[in-house]
């Protein structure tokens, strides 16, 4: 049985220059009897020594310190149940605090990297920036926890980052993390570009995505470490963003959220997928060019849920790989390759893009070695496109393509002839 008992901070806490040294007894090993771990300053680090109930050394071990002399030591304790307690080691003085966690095993003390997205943290940092925890309400291993609050553009962020044991390490756990900005929590979601539901029938078809490409798309900025939280449109005639001032619960059976976004107030009622995919938006009170139903775009199978980060990725990975074939019997192959939303088209590598496709086109072919466009599709359904020579220039604000010539048929091999 884990322990329920919260953290403790250490009482002893001293000057180095004290007679007295802090020191944290617990069952650090793991084994039938509690062991003893004393810090002191020695030099430019802070040495922890650990013994047995008898006072036999059992090991030795440096842990980081400020620059200066004479450093605040203090102990904290988190308990990982039957395998043992781990230690926090904070050393503070001229403005830095360092901060170290510790296992006791197998006759040594082991430093634990504290992994954020498989970076290590720090060591050091200035004082007063974050402050550290053991959590240890839950039934399970203690969490370590860190939280700040600071100011940011969109006003005051509060910061809570969980990491948990992982046998030789402390990794961040982002399910259980979180941030708010202003009390309004920021999301962990899934970041996919949404569409009107009304216009993804015509990406499914794979036929006339004019109304598509030049249809207002809906973004959430959801972003914990810089404190942003907004809705986010976009399309031809530009962009604008919404700070989300306040969100509640929607009583449903499906999970879900509403946001208060803007000023005056523009209502979105978000369904989510799975805890985190946006899978249904409905917005209100943003006006008629941006009210209405937005969706990401989703393949349902039976077994599992697909969400593309935006149609140029679906349309890479499902529309367009295969063999294919012109009516004089020239082949082209095409293959899904690493990039986002890139395919290998015949010996070419290029990215689809939508977004200044040339009238007539549904798709750029962009080299991926940077070079301008040469080609466009327009998709004709799902088992066949034209291929257009385009020429693009680069304007003043962006670069424009133009159609240079007629297009060229093909058709997937082994479909049927009877292709728009």
């Amino acid at each position: 049985m884990l322990a329920l008992s919260c953290a403790i901070a250490v009482a002893a806490a001293a000057r180095a220059d004290s007679s007295a040294a802090p020191a944290a007894t617990a069952n650090f090993s793991g084994g039938n009897a509690s062991e003893t771990i004393v810090a002191r300053a020695k030099g430019k680090t802070v040495r922890l020594e650990a013994s047995d109930a008898s006072g036999k050394r059992l090991a030795r071990a440096e842990a980081p310190a400020p620059a200066g002399r004479n450093p605040r030591i203090a102990l904290a304790t988190g308990s990982i149940g039957s395998v043992g307690t781990l230690l926090e080691v904070t050393a503070s003085g001229d403005g830095t605090v360092c901060r170290s966690v510790w296992r006791l095993r197998d006759g040594a003390l082991s430093r634990l990297p504290i992994l954020d997205r498989g970076k290590q943290i720090p060591d050091c940092e200035g004082q007063g920036v974050w402050i550290s925890r053991w959590d240890e309400t839950h039934n399970e291993p203690a969490r370590y926890v860190r939280e700040r609050t600071r100011e940011t553009p969109q006003g005051r962020l509060h910061e809570s980052q969980v990491f948990v044991f992982a046998g030789s390490e402390l990794q961040h756990d982002a399910k259980r993390s979180d941030a708010e900005i202003n009390g309004v929590p920021i999301p962990d979601w899934y970041d996919a570009k949404l569409y009107p539901k009304s216009e993804l029938e015509a990406l499914f078809k794979r036929f006339a995505l004019t109304g598509f490409r030049n249809a207002v798309c809906l973004r959430f900025d959801a972003d914990r470490e810089r404190g942003v939280f907004a809705l986010r449109f976009s399309d031809r005639e530009g962009e604008i963003r919404l700070p989300v001032t306040a969100s509640r619960l929607l009583e449903k059976e499906e999970p879900g959220v509403e946001l208060v976004a803007g000023d005056p107030a523009v209502l979105a009622s978000v369904t989510l997928a799975r805890g985190s995919i946006p899978q249904d938006v409905v917005v209100k009170g943003a006006g008629p060019r941006f009210d209405g139903a937005y969706a990401p775009v989703i393949h349902w199978n039976p077994n599992r849920i697909r969400v593309y980060p935006d149609a140029e990725q679906e349309l890479a990975s499902e529309a367009l790989p295969g063999n294919w074939a012109t009516e004089k019997d020239e082949h082209i192959s095409i293959e899904v390759i690493a990039a986002p939303g890139a395919i290998r088209f015949g010996d070419k590598e290029v990215s689809l893009r939508l977004d200044g496709a040339p009238e007539g086109a549904d798709l750029l072919l962009v080299p991926q070695d940077g070079g301008p466009p040469a080609w466009a599709l327009a998709l004709r359904g799902p088992n066949a496109f034209l291929r257009i020579p385009i020429r693009c220039t680069d304007g003043a604000a962006a670069r424009e393509c133009r159609t240079a010539g007629e297009g060229q048929s093909f058709r997937r091999i082994g479909s049927q002839m009877n292709v728009r």
